[in-house]
């Protein structure tokens, strides 16, 4: 670990100097005004525990000399290329991402240093890891279970790959294998989730293994004419015969006139999670008839706290699994995976695209923890959360 201090005329070019002579890992440990001047503390290979050590050793040395910079843009960017490179304007959306993630591995130092100085149990990287969780969209609750699991530990990226290793193990992969086996599998969920894209891409994918004549569409959604229509298109086609019922009590028969095929494809009418007495009348459908696998359609773009409701609302049905939906739409899987890890439902397919049958998947697990950890480092373009900017400003006003 390394310690230096720096005087400059203003925070730019202190922030420059620390970014030439630390490089881009550096930490800002605190910042003040001294005989009008910027006086700032920063850090390289950051450890905590050796900061006091440090910092008396600082005392005894001379003030780092000033020299000439080139100006950054923001006070919170970490080193970037080289010092022999000035400092631009995003020019694209990747640039501002780069950015952005350079600005969050200065917060994670310096929220480390926050949480080393004030908390009682003295695991300085607890907040960093938080935010690294919560930037990939995760929700706090299960942020903060993930990071308890994960803690003590001083080094944050071996923290950071103990929550990779414990996420691996909180989302869990489903047994059974649609596109393998088939049976009667229905499709639930809300209006506008991908159901009837994923049905068709579930069929034409059996199709391909085991033949046309093997494969059968039920739809419930006749109250729907679009959706009906676009089911009926889809089957005529693929080739595939679609059986269309008014109502739940017709499934029974519509289930006989298909007996011998290996799969059918039950895709119920979409039903908001806050209609409860619809969702009353599918789980009483699904009790009668022992032989459907029900399966929660639940897209990627859904906000968390609506992911939840969906999965709580359908928490009376026993469901087979999840079919994670336009993931290929979606900035962070984040959102999806918090309401699925927190129900303990099982992941069966993944849909990441429009292409029938290319765009379905039965990814590992390993798939959706690399989703989050990308989301981490490339993230979305929005503004900085309240409250880490209130924490970082602490920090800097010392």
């Amino acid at each position: 670990m390394r310690v230096e201090r720096f005087q400059e005329d203003d925070m730019r070019k202190a922030m420059a100097k620390v970014r030439s002579v630390l490089g881009k890992d550096a930490v800002l440990i605190s910042s003040k005004n001294v005989d009008n001047k910027v006086e700032v503390i920063a850090a390289s290979d950051y450890k905590p525990e050796n900061l006091a050590a440090e910092l008396a050793k600082l005392d005894q040395k001379k003030v780092v000399s000033t020299e000439e910079q080139p100006q950054i843009d923001h006070v919170w960017e970490v080193v970037g290329e080289g010092a022999e490179k000035p400092a631009k304007q995003p020019s694209s959306l990747a640039d501002m991402q780069q950015e952005l993630g350079q600005l969050r591995r200065l917060f994670e130092g310096e929220l480390a240093h926050l949480s080393w100085q004030e908390g009682s149990n003295r695991q300085p990287n607890r907040q960093a890891l938080l935010s690294r969780l919560e930037a990939a969209g995760l929700a706090r609750d299960i942020s903060n279970k993930v990071v308890r699991r994960a803690l003590p530990c001083n080094d944050l990226e071996l923290g950071w790959q103990r929550i990779q290793k414990i996420l691996r193990l909180a989302i869990k992969k489903s047994e059974s294998d649609v596109l393998a086996t088939g049976g009667v599998v229905a499709l639930l969920g809300s209006t506008g989730v991908g159901k009837t894209g994923t049905a068709a891409k579930i069929a034409a994918q059996f199709a391909l293994k085991h033949g046309r004549n093997q494969v059968a569409f039920i739809t419930t959604d006749g109250n729907r004419a679009g959706d009906e229509a676009k089911l009926l298109s889809i089957g005529s086609a693929l080739g595939i015969p679609v059986q269309v019922v008014e109502n739940y009590e017709q499934i029974g028969a519509a289930l006989e006139s298909f007996a011998v095929r290996k799969l059918v494809i039950v895709d119920a009418e979409g039903i908001s999670q806050r209609n409860a007495p619809m969702i009353e009348k599918l789980k009483t459908m699904l009790n009668d008839s022992e032989r459907i696998s029900p399966y929660l359609v639940l897209p990627a773009t859904a906000q968390e706290s609506i992911v939840s409701e969906t999965i709580d609302a359908y928490s009376d049905i026993q469901i087979a699994g999840a079919i994670v939906t336009k993931v290929d739409e979606a900035s962070s899987i984040g959102p999806v995976l918090s309401g699925i890890i927190r129900s303990k439902l099982p992941i069966a397919l993944m849909g990441n695209g429009q292409r029938i049958p290319e765009d379905l998947h039965s990814p590992p697990v390993e798939y959706f923890v690399n989703k989050l950890v990308e989301a981490y480092l490339m993230p979305s373009v929005q503004p900085l959360r309240p409250e880490y900017v209130q924490s970082t400003r602490r920090v800097v006003n010392g």
